[in-house]
């Protein structure tokens, strides 16, 4: 298969530590470090094929991961958790059924775990074992439309729907709070030339209400303190190139 090819990469990174302070006391944090081991398969280029396909498996493992935390004033404070692994499953596909029509779709899979928990936190990580921030699904799927209209004009629809799952803001009964789970929606329309046209959007088509992260303000936390949404909006817009 000419248009099929494997592959397989390893990567590695750090976040410096720093200090934190809580209370009467400084304390220092590590830096975090990070591999993964990635492998998979791609059939076909987007753009050029009628069909394309990519998937892939990894696997990190992240050592004294960075987090958030309520120390004892109650304030946000950032410690090293301990170590975790994260295996990875993530696929995109796209179809050209006909001329001018594009059809994608996304998926990822996440397990993570915190699989040696730190010493000094290790009671507040009893409640929760995903490594935070990491939702364990997401997926997207994906319309695009063309076609010319008269003169050196043309139309071009497009429009996506984009899941994202459950994950957990921090460590802690505060901080391990639920956010995620919300889908997002847009749909977008152009008339024009490539060097001029009108644009209207709509984003939100669904007015849906979700938790996009579960933290406003240090000052109020345990509140169920949301970041929203934004709710359905219609843009109308003018592009030109010179």
């Amino acid at each position: 298969l000419p248009r099929l090819s494997l592959y397989a990469r390893y990567q590695q990174g750090f976040r410096p530590g720093g200090l934190a302070i809580e209370g009467d006391f400084v304390r220092r944090f590590d830096n975090d470090r990070v591999r993964t081991l990635e492998s998979g398969l791609r059939y076909g280029l987007a753009g050029v094929d009628a069909a394309y396909l990519s998937a892939s498996v990894s696997h990190t493992i992240w050592r004294d991961i960075q987090a958030d935390f309520i120390d004892a004033t109650g304030l946000p404070s950032t410690a090293n958790i301990g170590d975790g692994r994260i295996w990875t499953f993530g696929a995109t596909g796209g179809w050209q059924p006909i001329a001018g029509l594009t059809l994608d779709a996304a998926f990822t899979y996440n397990d993570s775990r915190v699989t040696e928990p730190s010493a000094a936190l290790f009671l507040a990580l009893q409640r929760m074992s995903q490594v935070p921030n990491i939702a364990r699904y997401a997926g997207r799927v994906g319309v695009d439309y063309r076609r010319p209209l008269a003169g050196d004009l043309d139309l071009r629809v497009y429009g996506s729907a984009r899941y994202v799952g459950r994950s957990r803001l921090g460590v802690g009964p505060v901080l391990g709070e639920e956010q995620g789970d919300y889908l997002d929606t847009t749909l977008t329309a152009r008339v024009g030339r490539p060097a001029l046209g009108l644009t209207l959007g709509i984003s939100n088509l669904l007015d849906s209400v979700g938790n996009r992260f579960a933290l406003g303000t240090p000052f109020q936390l345990g509140m169920g303190q949301i970041t929203p949404q934004r709710p359905r909006t219609l843009r109308i817009g003018i592009d030109a190139a010179f």
